[in-house]
């Protein structure tokens, strides 16, 4: 139903995109249900409340519960448009897609763990509660362990988008194959870029982490910080491939 609804949204067809993978294939309802796993671990990683103070207390996940969720979607979003824009289905795209289907689900549970980590801190820093800042660097994670974190996360968010930009880029090397117009290169390309820039941002993070500025409280803080970098350099990136989009196509370049 979902697939139906968004096949027929002309952000997935653009300007002449033909959809080739519009036949739901056996790749996509592997990954479907494997993307279904991830989230159910998401939600089975946290304990069922008993007691009314309990549930008050897992209430508190929803916040990390529903960051996690829209990541999770924004990665199949982009796996959907992938298949349903090329449909290839060769070994190659098999092995591909294997790779970020085992990334996923690895790191389902440092995803979680980061933004429940996140969530508590900024609760304590914004409310000025002593005990939950206490709590949070003694019982559910060290100082000295939170650059750490910030390195697994940080590596196995960037495989990620570097995974999806190598299946695009992939897609793009089967251009003849696929009978690719100029404009379906030009998105295709703009994929493999956005892709990319979604994986550096952080690998720099872990970077920052590895290295260390200053002790671990301030090399965490930097660390997390980094990603605010997104919100200068996708909507510049955007800007640019919307400008060069125009320009190509308003003066009818191929």
């Amino acid at each position: 139903m979902i697939r139906g609804l968004l096949k027929n949204k002309k952000s997935l067809q653009g300007k002449d995109f033909v959809l080739r993978g519009e036949a739901q294939t056996r790749i996509e309802t592997l990954s479907d249900a494997v993307f279904a796993i991830a989230i159910a671990l998401l939600v089975l990683s946290s304990s069922v409340p008993e007691r009314y103070d309990e549930l008050l207390l897992s209430m508190q996940d929803i916040i990390p519960f529903g960051v996690c969720i829209t990541l999770l979607m924004l990665i199949w979003y982009q796996h959907f448009i992938f298949f349903i824009r090329y449909g290839l289905q060769d070994a190659k795209t098999v092995v591909l897609n294997t790779l970020l289907l085992f990334l996923i689900l690895f790191y389902v549970y440092p995803l979680k763990f980061l933004f429940k980590v996140l969530y508590k801190l900024f609760y304590a820093l914004f409310t000025q509660d002593r005990t939950v800042s206490k709590e949070l660097f003694t019982v559910t994670i060290k100082p000295e362990d939170a650059p750490n974190l910030m390195i697994i996360y940080g590596i196995g968010a960037s495989l990620i988008f570097l995974v999806l930009a190598l299946m695009y880029w992939y897609a793009l090397s089967k251009a003849r194959f696929l009978k690719l117009n100029p404009w379906e290169i030009f998105e295709t390309r703009t994929s493999i870029y956005n892709n990319i820039l979604m994986g550096v941002v952080p690998l720099v993070s872990a970077l920052v982490a590895f290295v260390g500025i200053g002790n671990t409280g301030t090399t965490f803080t930097l660390s997390g910080i980094t990603y605010w970098l997104y919100m200068v350099i996708m909507p510049l990136f955007s800007f640019m491939r919307e400008r060069a989009r125009r320009k190509k196509w308003n003066t009818g370049g191929k």
